[in-house]
């Protein structure tokens, strides 16, 4: 994993891990190694130490619903592993990603880490410049929807041009 390229989406990983997926013809599952970004990027590799994924997106932009457990009713999980562990992540295009956790905790651990992958927030708001703001200025940030999303050069730049208008 020491190959995998950092972009600036992989702020910080949320989940990595093997999990089944099922495959596109002939629905066998394969075991891949898969990893999900706080800034919303999910990639799949063949295995841990492959350094090109086999597929990525976006969950935040690409993804239109996320199924676990019970709501996964066209799927059958591999053998000896429980319905309860199926997600069925359903893209934009007609795509969707067929996943099998080995349990039921894992499971739950790759149903939060793609909820939260595909939250709006995605870092949190560094308290200590927010108390040196006037509440006008932390609007006016939030409106733009740069506090979440801004590296602190660009904060620091856009809070200079607000302080000299």
């Amino acid at each position: 994993m020491a190959s995998l390229k950092v972009e600036d989406k992989d702020v910080m990983i949320l989940r990595a891990g093997y999990i089944y997926r099922q495959r596109t013809f002939f629905k066998k599952w394969r075991r891949t190694w898969l990893v999900v970004c706080l800034g919303g990027s999910v990639r799949y590799y063949r295995n841990r130490n492959a350094s090109r994924p086999q597929k990525s997106f976006d969950v935040k932009n690409d993804c239109i619903a996320i199924k676990a457990g019970k709501q996964c009713k066209t799927m059958l999980p591999p053998k000896d592993i429980d319905t309860g562990c199926l997600m069925e992540i359903v893209l934009t295009g007609d795509r969707t990603l067929k996943l099998c956790a080995a349990d039921p905790d894992q499971s739950r651990m790759w149903h939060h880490a793609f909820k939260r992958a595909q939250s709006d927030k995605q870092l949190p708001t560094p308290r200590h410049e927010r108390r040196n703001l006037r509440p006008e200025e932390i609007e006016e940030l939030e409106e733009k929807s740069c506090w979440y999303c801004c590296c602190r050069k660009n904060k620091i730049q856009m809070l200079r041009d607000i302080t000299s208008r």
